[in-house]
């Protein structure tokens, strides 16, 4: 009886760890992530970002490793506040057609629009100036990453 319960245990946990094994490494933007993730439609967007603020990465090296880090602060009322080294920009946010944009006051931020992707808690944004392809293995898939301020992501280790 035991040794039946531990061969299914076994297998049971060399399962688990071959399907987490892909999420556990550190990830670059060349890393596509959407087979592992749900894509975030327009309820679920408007419920994770009103009245959030995300701390997140991008400009990742080829080893997975963010280079940039920034918090940007969704308020209720569509306004949003975004912090990066010390720098504060100001502007308004707005899901739109299933994708979160944002519009900045100043020149320096370029806005735009990004389709989101979700993994466990962490949050990555496809750019909608790239088309959305099938197979993009010909360049970067996703943009940044984020999770919810004060959440140590259940993604990758490398994002802080």
């Amino acid at each position: 009886m035991h040794r039946v319960y531990l061969s299914i245990l076994t297998t049971a946990c060399v399962t688990l760890a071959l399907f987490a094994a892909p999420l556990a490494v550190a990830q670059s933007q060349s890393t596509d992530i959407r087979p592992h993730a749900s894509r975030m439609m327009d309820i679920d967007l408007k419920a994770s970002f009103t009245g959030q603020t995300h701390s997140g990465a991008y400009n990742f090296t080829t080893k997975g490793e963010p280079t940039k880090f920034y918090e940007e602060r969704h308020n209720k009322d569509g306004s949003v506040a975004y912090s990066e080294g010390g720098g504060n920009e100001v502007g308004i946010w707005r899901v739109i057609k299933n994708k979160l944009c944002y519009l900045y006051d100043s020149d320096q931020m370029s806005g735009g629009c990004f389709r989101v992707y979700r993994v466990a808690n962490c949050y990555y944004f496809y750019s909608d100036r790239l088309i959305e392809r099938e197979d993009e293995l010909d360049r970067d898939y996703w943009t940044a990453r984020s999770t919810l301020k004060g959440e140590p992501p259940e993604c990758d280790a490398a994002l802080s």
